[in-house]
């Protein structure tokens, strides 16, 4: 469910019963969801915190994260363009999550070494929207700056 009000409300959170209110940095919407009422089990939030180690261990490059950045201003002009994306990064964690997804990499023990020997689609935004991981944004062909 998504709120808009007329004058905004600038930082609003909070719960009300089993609802949670929150609003993104970059979006202009209130978003309000259901509290979680399942548990994760122990071993799925060890694989999601190794995961999570590990995409912050590969360490892209300034020029990769720049063009991310570019790509990012580009992406929430698109009609298309997912509204809860609050940042580069989360699109870049998007694109490795639909990697795994697609069988071409385990998260849990990707390198940046095998990213660059295997030529993923990770390894520029180039590579990424060709691939059809990422949509396509204006002049997205100069964004070849490898990770």
């Amino acid at each position: 469910m998504k709120a808009k009000t007329k004058y905004g409300i600038a930082g609003y959170r909070g719960n009300v019963d089993d609802m949670i209110f929150y609003k993104l940095p970059n979006c202009d919407t209130l978003i309000g969801r259901r509290r979680p009422q399942h548990f994760r089990q122990a071993a799925q939030h060890k694989d999601y915190r190794q995961i999570a180690q590990n995409l912050k261990a590969i360490q892209p490059g300034e020029a990769y994260k720049d063009d991310f950045r570019v790509y990012f201003s580009l992406y929430r002009d698109l009609p298309e363009a997912r509204r809860s994306v609050s940042g580069w990064y989360n699109l870049y964690v998007k694109l490795m999550w639909d990697l795994q997804k697609a069988g071409l990499a385990d998260l849990k023990t990707l390198t940046r070494e095998q990213i660059l020997d295997q030529n993923l689609p990770c390894i520029s935004v180039k590579a990424a929207v060709e691939a059809g991981f990422l949509l396509p944004v204006l002049n997205y062909q100069r964004l070849d700056n490898t990770i």
